[in-house]
C-alpha cells in the first residue's frame, strides 16, 4: 500500500481517530481526578563511624542492608505508629515506608507515601529518629572508638504537591494511545468495507481497469419528464383524431 492510499484512507474517516482519542482523554482525566492524591517525601539516614576504619565501614554497610527488613517488621512499625500517635497500625505504617539502601555511599534513603503531606513527613522523621536511637542503644557496650552511628541528614520536607495521580500526564498519554487505536480502527473498518464509491474502489475490488462511468441518475429531471407526460390532455388527442377522419372523408 502506497503512502497516497494510506493518506486517502485516513482522510475518509479521520474523525474516527479523533473521537477515540478524545474519548480516551476524557476517561483518563475522570479516572485520574477520582483517585486519591498521594504525597511523597524522602529522608536520608547517614551511617558514620567513630574513627576511620575498614572494619567499621563494613559494619555500617551491613547495617544499611539490614535496615529495610527491620522497617517492615511489626515491632519497629508499631514503635513508629505509637511514637507519632498516627493510630494507623503497624501494617499500614510499614506499607507507607520504602527503604532503599545505598551501601556504597553509607546511607539509607527512606521514602514515605501518604494522603496527608504533613503526616508523610512526620512518619519519615519519626522512623529516622527511632532507627538512630535503636542503633545508638545497641552500641552502648561497644568501645567509644568502635561505635557506629546513624542520623538523618535533614528533616523530611512536607511535600507541596501530590506525586500521584499525574492527571496531565495520564490525559496526554491516553490521548496519544487513543489516537493510535483510532488509526488502527480506521484501517480495520476500511478493510471490511466492501462498498465501492469511486473509480479507485472499483479497480481495487475487481482488479480491472475502468473504461468509463455512467452519470448518476438525476431524480429531479425524471420527475419533471414524468410530470410532462402526465399533463397531456386526452380530449385534445381525441379531437385531433376526429379532425383527421373528417379530412379523409
Amino acid at each position: 500500500m502506497q503512502l497516497k492510499e494510506i493518506l486517502k484512507i485516513i482522510s475518509k474517516r479521520w474523525w474516527l481517530a479523533l473521537v477515540v482519542a478524545i474519548a480516551a482523554m476524557i476517561v483518563a482525566f475522570l479516572y485520574s481526578i477520582a483517585q486519591p492524591k498521594i504525597y511523597e517525601t524522602t529522608i536520608t539516614i547517614l551511617g558514620k563511624t567513630a574513627k576511620p576504619d575498614v572494619g567499621l565501614d563494613n559494619t555500617v554497610k551491613s547495617e544499611i542492608l539490614r535496615l529495610p527488613t527491620r522497617l517492615k517488621s511489626t515491632d519497629l512499625a508499631s514503635k513508629i505508629d505509637q511514637r507519632g500517635h498516627f493510630d494507623l497500625g503497624a501494617d499500614t505504617i510499614a506499607a507507607k515506608i520504602t527503604a532503599t539502601p545505598k551501601q556504597d555511599n553509607y546511607y539509607l534513603l527512606l521514602t514515605v507515601d501518604d494522603t496527608d503531606p504533613v503526616r508523610a513527613a512526620a512518619i519519615a522523621n519519626t522512623a529516622a529518629d527511632i532507627i538512630s536511637e535503636d542503633i545508638l542503644q545497641a552500641e552502648t557496650l561497644a568501645p567509644d572508638d568502635s561505635k557506629i552511628f546513624f542520623d538523618k541528614t535533614a528533616k523530611a520536607p512536607v511535600p507541596d504537591r501530590p506525586s500521584t495521580p499525574r492527571t496531565n500526564l495520564n490525559t496526554a498519554a491516553a490521548g496519544a494511545l487513543g489516537l493510535v487505536v483510532g488509526l488502527i480502527l480506521i484501517f480495520v473498518v476500511d478493510f471490511f468495507d466492501t462498498s465501492m464509491r469511486s473509480q479507485e474502489d472499483v479497480e481495487r475490488q475487481t482488479g480491472l481497469n475502468v473504461l468509463g462511468n455512467i452519470p448518476a441518475w438525476k431524480h429531479n429531471q425524471r420527475k419533471m419528464t414524468l410530470s410532462g407526460v402526465g399533463n397531456l390532455n386526452p380530449n385534445s388527442t381525441q379531437q385531433k383524431r376526429t379532425d383527421e377522419a373528417a379530412g379523409d372523408a
